[in-house]
């Protein structure tokens, strides 16, 4: 499918004086609807590695970009997000499709709708040069990383991340884990006090996953004082206080360094 581009050009300045070039783009998806996605590219890429990044809740105005071209968000991912082009990677924040603006309810997620959607945006990618994607989540959001693994047939995409992933047994229960044959990294704060991401969960859906493809478990200890409810941003649950060694974890996992078991 060619591709029609909008595309605002800002950048964004990085905590160490380098920079990402950061465009807010639009593809068409299915007919008649189209996705906005935030990329953040580093200066020096050979673009070979993508990160598509899921923020949870409902997804709708997962970041913001100020007329300066400073990008904020409070989710964990977003705000990670420049770490991730320091570590050399590419990322790829979505937003709701235009037919789901107001934001992505948790059967859209686990819908061939969404995985069209998606599709689109890793062949698109594809075309731009990059040889391997991967699939982050968090929260909410890891819901549709999960589903999306189990259904994307494009070759690109290597491997899904799930961080502070939602309870097995309410949500994840139900997509077809068992077709999932990506490698799986997850990434969860021991003292996540979510209701609905809590650590002991995270662990069964591990097990659950390990029956039909290769999961590796960081367990996350450490953090700053929370400044917002459990299941909010500036928690455990949004690893608030150690985001820098959860991006390390995973760019670690990405690069096929050893990962740990357990990090403070």
């Amino acid at each position: 499918m060619a591709h029609a581009l909008r595309i605002i050009i800002l950048v964004l300045t990085l905590a160490n004086t380098s920079f990402a070039l950061t465009e807010i783009r639009t593809i068409p998806t299915r007919p008649g609807v189209t996705m906005d996605f935030l990329a953040m590219t580093p200066e020096k890429t050979g673009l070979h590695d993508a990160l598509i990044l899921f923020p949870g809740g409902n997804g709708a105005g997962p970041y913001k970009v100020t007329a300066g071209g400073v990008v904020s968000g409070w989710n964990f991912l977003v705000r990670s997000a420049g770490n991730f082009t320091q570590s050399g990677f590419s990322v790829f924040t979505v937003a709701p499709p235009s037919d789901h603006s107001t934001g992505m309810s948790t059967g859209f997620r686990e819908s061939p709708e969404h995985a069209e959607d998606i599709e689109s945006l890793t062949a698109y990618l594809g075309k731009q040069g990059y040889e391997r994607i991967f699939l982050v989540g968090n929260s909410r959001g890891t819901l549709s990383a999960a589903y999306l693994g189990t259904r994307l047939t494009d070759s690109h995409v290597k491997g899904i991340i799930l961080t502070s992933a939602l309870e097995y047994e309410n949500f994840l229960r139900w997509l077809p884990l068992r077709q999932l044959r990506l490698p799986v990294l997850m990434v969860h704060h021991r003292n996540d006090a979510c209701r609905v991401s809590s650590f002991a969960e995270a662990r069964i859906t591990q097990v659950t996953l390990s029956a039909t493809t290769e999961v590796n478990f960081t367990e996350v200890h450490g953090g700053a004082y929370p400044r917002s409810a459990p299941c909010d941003n500036l928690s455990a649950h949004g690893f608030f206080g150690v985001e820098d060694k959860v991006v390390q974890v995973i760019a670690d996992w990405i690069g096929g360094r050893k990962t740990p078991d357990t990090i403070e």
